[in-house]
């Protein structure tokens, strides 16, 4: 008789997922190859060192996407204007956002996360960006007091607020969340199923459980079958803590949009690193272990109807790195990072050079309507054959679409790339 039950009660669980899947009113997260209205950018004339990436990516959508470029109230759209008419770009084609907003450049991160449903309708959800409150607990740690700490944490306020601000222009009701969640760190198939990153969860939710960090998510994302897999790729790693001796990189500490990507409902893309590279290098080694371990995650793991996944393994660029000699407070250059990034147990000196490394990934791709804008390395001397094989793995996998490969390395260096430094805002029917 108890079998009986707890058969009966399994049923109705599944049958009312079921029905909770196929009732159009249920607002979700679309996957990122559904189709989309625009695509948002950001710029800053305090950094024209991206004006390139930015003049690249738009051209590249052309035709086939909207842009809509956003930037603090303080910036003159016109001196940004003028560099894309000089460029070859029509201005006119675009529409230009302004808000406050401290870091235009990061919207993947801080920008709304919309949601949709088959109504025609659209919402967006506004989690907290986690970097303000790790910063806050890093300065306390440090010795800094509580009370010091989150006054210098509030520089990033205006950052908290972007989502809601993009979305109220628009008109669009939001749902607020508590939860700490980066745009970038959200992977979902646009049929019930997410990829997050476990330690990366943690580190920015530390007070929350596997659970109530499950059940946010349910509520805001529409989302109902959990895979949380292993550590991201040390090129992505926190500023704060070495995890190789002697190498650093300013990196997010484990966005899943640097090394596992949906590409189609039942695909996972992995980034891996080949047997014969897996021991020339430290970093390589470490990179390799922590793929290796999610990779064994994934071939077990069940989509939210119960079927495998198709797992493809995509080859890394080759590893980029610079040296970087340790200064004084917080400076930062091409060829110095500052001491006071630094956690107080990393033994970290002024004088130090330490190999600062690009968080180089072909995985930071974007998808929009029939394109598909990937990262080239060939430029900066990466292996051609790798390349190829990435080429390859895309053009089979999305064989009506127009594969344009853009230079991202600008954004590498500063801890991101293509797929960061843009964020889709889907079609509604």
């Amino acid at each position: 008789m108890k079998n009986l039950t707890f058969f009966v009660f399994l049923t109705v669980i599944i049958s009312s997922c079921k029905q909770e899947r196929k009732d159009p009113a249920i607002f979700y997260y679309p996957a990122e190859w559904e189709p989309q209205e625009a695509i948002l950018l950001g710029w800053a004339e305090r950094e024209p060192e991206f004006f390139p990436l930015a003049a690249d990516v738009a051209r590249a959508l052309e035709g086939s996407t909207s842009v809509i470029f956003v930037s603090d109230t303080s910036e003159n759209p016109q001196v940004f204007k003028e560099y894309l008419v000089e460029n070859g770009l029509d201005t006119a084609s675009f529409t230009f956002l302004t808000i406050p907003i401290r870091q235009a450049l990061a919207l993947r991160d801080i920008g709304p996360v919309y949601l949709i449903n088959g109504l025609g309708e659209k919402k967006a959800v506004d989690f907290r960006w986690s970097y303000q409150d790790f910063f806050e607990r890093f300065l306390i740690e440090k010795g800094e007091e509580p009370d010091s700490a989150k006054v210098y944490a509030s520089f990033f306020d205006r950052n908290q607020k972007t989502d809601s601000l993009i979305a109220a222009r628009n008109g669009i009701e939001v749902i607020t969340s508590s939860l700490n969640l980066d745009g970038g760190a959200i992977e979902v198939n646009g049929k019930g199923t997410i990829l997050l990153n476990e330690e990366w969860m943690f580190m920015v939710n530390p007070t929350s459980t596997k659970e109530s960090m499950e059940q946010e998510l349910q509520r805001t994302l529409g989302v109902h079958h959990f895979i949380w897999v292993g550590k991201g790729l040390v090129e992505d790693g926190d500023v704060s803590k070495i995890i190789i001796p002697g190498y650093v990189t300013m990196g997010t500490a484990g966005h899943t949009d640097e090394y596992i990507r949906f590409a189609n409902a039942n695909t996972i893309l992995l980034a891996w690193v080949d047997e014969k590279e897996k021991d020339l290098h430290p970093v390589h080694t470490e990179n390799y272990l922590r793929m290796k371990e999610t990779y064994d995650i994934l071939i077990k793991a069940k989509d939210q109807d119960g079927r495998p996944f198709k797992i493809i393994k995509v080859p890394m660029p080759d590893l980029r790195h610079r040296p970087n000699v340790v200064v004084e407070k917080w400076a930062m250059s091409d060829s110095t990072i500052g001491k006071e990034y630094f956690a107080p147990d990393q033994g970290v000196q002024v004088g130090d050079t330490l190999q600062y490394l690009s968080s180089s990934s072909y995985l930071n791709f974007l998808i929009s309507n029939d394109k598909v804008l990937l990262p080239t390395y060939l430029h900066v001397g990466s292996s051609s054959e790798k390349e190829e094989r990435v080429k390859e793995i895309f053009s089979t996998l999305y064989p009506d679409k127009t594969l344009v490969w853009i230079d991202a390395t600008t954004y590498n260096w500063d801890g991101g790339g293509l797929h960061c430094y843009t964020k889709q805002v889907p079609k509604v029917n």
